[in-house]
């Protein structure tokens, strides 16, 4: 294509290339505005945060409450709106709201993309309250899969499920899971066997 053949092709699309160029700069803009927004909202959502861990230690339930509930509302993207679910379900529970309590339990035992380790804790938070309520099968479909890392913690609550159930063979084969999963010497190891003997199962 010679100079004047260019020159042409520019004017003729010369439209197009300014909505292109207009496109362009627009997405840039767009980009760099939401990462100041995200930005912003990690800052913010990071100074409720610290006030509501500062109200936890004063033992100041309304401002826990307040704080965890503006993290779930309006910063739900951030990682401190999950451990605000913690909270909120850890002040439920102490106020027998435990209908509440399970619902933000379930919501994070349900979730991926979660922060580490999360997830399988709001399991075993989940399956203790079920535990406290007397809802064993609710237990035992809620651990059908053991986190490796909660491993010991999952097997003994499933015997406690299936105890509850009086399926006691059952509840002994996963108490031994869960000693199996101990070094022989953990302390934790005798508490399992009184379990254990508690069953009244040979």
């Amino acid at each position: 294509m010679t100079g004047p053949e260019f020159t042409e092709s520019l004017q003729r699309h010369r439209k197009l290339l300014i909505i292109l160029f207009v496109l362009i700069i627009a997405g840039v803009l767009a980009f760099f505005a939401y990462d100041k927004y995200q930005r912003h909202q990690m800052e913010r959502a990071g100074v409720l945060y610290s006030e509501m861990s500062d109200s936890l230690a004063s033992n100041n339930d309304a401002m826990v409450r307040a704080s965890a509930e503006t993290l779930v509302h309006d910063y739900g993207a951030t990682p401190y709106a999950s451990m605000a679910r913690f909270y909120l379900a850890r002040i439920d529970t102490e106020a027998k709201q435990d209908a509440k309590a399970e619902a933000q339990l379930q919501w994070l035992s349900d979730h991926s993309g979660l922060p580490a380790g999360m997830q399988p804790m709001a399991r075993v938070a989940l399956a203790r309250l079920y535990l406290q309520n007397g809802k064993n099968q609710q237990v035992l479909q809620l651990l059908q899969k053991s986190d490796s890392a909660f491993a010991v913690v999952d097997w003994e609550l499933r015997g406690d499920a299936e105890a509850g159930l009086r399926h006691y063979s059952q509840a002994r084969d996963d108490y031994q899971k869960a000693i199996a999963a101990l070094p022989a010497t953990d302390p934790y190891v005798a508490y399992l066997q009184m379990k254990m003997a508690n069953l009244g199962v040979s």
